[in-house]
């Protein structure tokens, strides 16, 4: 070959090798183009990322700062109950020390009463016992010592030969209070009373509920041995 001929396939290499630089380069620059536009879209995603991220931080501590408010305020507010509640427990305890020494006051009042009464009808005084008494029930018809006291108001009459007002004060208590202590006592002091006034059937009546409602008692005891007797 000449030299001519090696001159001129060194130009077509030299021309092809350079095409060829040339598209490398073309693609070489797209492909930075394209690593370019994706870091860019990476980018833009991180960022995107990072404002929904700080977005969704913002909003979490909003809600924790709405939540320790609340917990705060709620704990305030149950600082507040309680307080009221131990106020009201001691106003309670205050107004419950204060009705049992009242009650306590009422009932040593009451007994002395009762006491003096009692006095006054074991002196034979009987119009002041009744008095008495009467002020007793009057005033104080639900305590222990009021419903005894309707019971001893028919004795002073009793005492005092009154037997129609003794008869109405016994039936009062027997009716008042048909399982009182002093019932037993009162259904024989009836009978009594009817003996007293010649009201025999009244009486035998009477003392049958005696035997029927205290089969047990003195008064009944004694009720029968007179039957026995008549």
């Amino acid at each position: 070959m000449s030299l001519q001929g090696c001159s001129y396939v060194t130009v077509l290499r030299t021309r092809e090798l350079a095409a060829v630089q040339d598209t490398l380069k073309i693609q070489i620059a797209a492909l930075d183009k394209k690593i370019s536009n994706q870091q860019q879209e990476q980018n833009e995603l991180l960022r995107l990322i990072r404002a929904d991220q700080a977005v969704r931080f913002s909003e979490l501590e909003r809600k924790y700062a709405q939540l320790s408010n609340n917990l705060s305020e709620n704990q305030y507010r149950l600082s507040k109950i309680y307080e009221n509640t131990s106020d009201v427990q001691k106003q309670l305890e205050e107004k419950l020390a204060t009705d049992s020494a009242t009650a306590q006051t009422r009932g040593l009042e009451i007994e002395k009463l009762f006491q003096i009464a009692s006095e006054d009808f074991n002196a034979g005084r009987f119009d002041i016992a009744r008095g008495g008494y009467e002020d007793i029930f009057s005033r104080f018809p639900d305590a222990p010592q009021g419903q005894e006291s309707q019971f001893w108001i028919g004795e002073c009459f009793y005492a005092e030969k009154n037997y129609e007002d003794a008869e109405s004060a016994f039936l009062l208590y027997v009716h008042n209070y048909p399982s009182g202590g002093k019932a037993c006592t009162a259904l024989y002091k009836l009978g009594l009373c009817y003996e007293k006034l010649h009201k025999k059937n009244s009486q035998e009546l009477v003392w049958k509920k005696l035997l029927e409602t205290c089969p047990d008692s003195d008064e009944a005891k004694i009720v029968t041995s007179q039957m026995h007797i008549n």
